[in-house]
């Protein structure tokens, strides 16, 4: 059978940033000027943009703060699940393949077991803004979207379908596609908020069959 993760490397992308997120200081914020305490407090605060919350208001600080946990404390726990997978996929496909029924077993005893804990974290998270609720949102789908490939490589490797296998690489295609625009739009939000946002590449190993 042709291997499900074609690409030459499966990176755990969800967990980049992880523990590498801090705030970071902008100098050139009020640092000349001299504020009144109540007028600074009123000026750091910012209504939220949701219909459902117009009524809400939190400081920028508070909206670090949100950021820091999503990242390091909630997207983490996805990630290292995510994570867990996909070693787990690599100890049996690429270099490491030996035969269907030895990847089917892994898939079907500790893969999609471990990945479904990823997708139910996610699911679970509670984003502290509007903003994180949709990047919150982004994260389902991808994982979703991950988690149906996986499903359809057991298909495949039980019914012996090609077909099957061509379908489930093209979910992994869309996998990084979603993964990527997330990265890119949570560093835009994360710098809006003076928050330093890297991505640090974890790559496994799984050359295609």
């Amino acid at each position: 059978m042709k291997n499900l993760l074609g690409l030459a490397v499966i990176s755990g992308v969800l967990l980049s940033g992880c523990g590498d997120v801090q705030i970071s200081i902008n100098k050139d914020d009020g640092s000349d000027k001299v504020e009144d305490t109540d007028k600074k407090k009123d000026s750091d605060k910012v209504e939220l943009v949701s219909d459902e919350m117009d009524n809400e208001k939190m400081s920028d600080t508070e909206k670090q703060e949100a950021i820091l946990q999503f990242i390091n404390e909630d997207i983490k726990k996805v990630a290292e699940y995510e994570v867990a997978a996909i070693q787990s996929l690599a100890t049996v496909s690429g270099v490491n393949y030996i035969d269907d029924p030895t990847l089917y077993k892994e898939l079907t005893t500790t893969t999609i077991p471990a990945y479904e804990k990823a997708l139910e974290e996610a699911k679970g998270i509670e984003a502290g803004t509007p903003e994180l609720e949709e990047m919150k949102n982004r994260i389902v789908t991808a994982t979703q979207t991950f988690y149906d490939a996986l499903i359809l490589e057991k298909k495949a490797i039980k019914d012996q379908d090609e077909g099957l296998i061509e379908e489930s690489n093209a979910k992994v295609d869309e996998y990084y596609r979603l993964v990527e625009a997330y990265h890119a739009d949570m560093k835009l939000l994360a710098e809006e908020y003076d928050v330093t946002y890297e991505v640090d590449e974890q790559n496994v190993e799984t050359d295609s069959l």
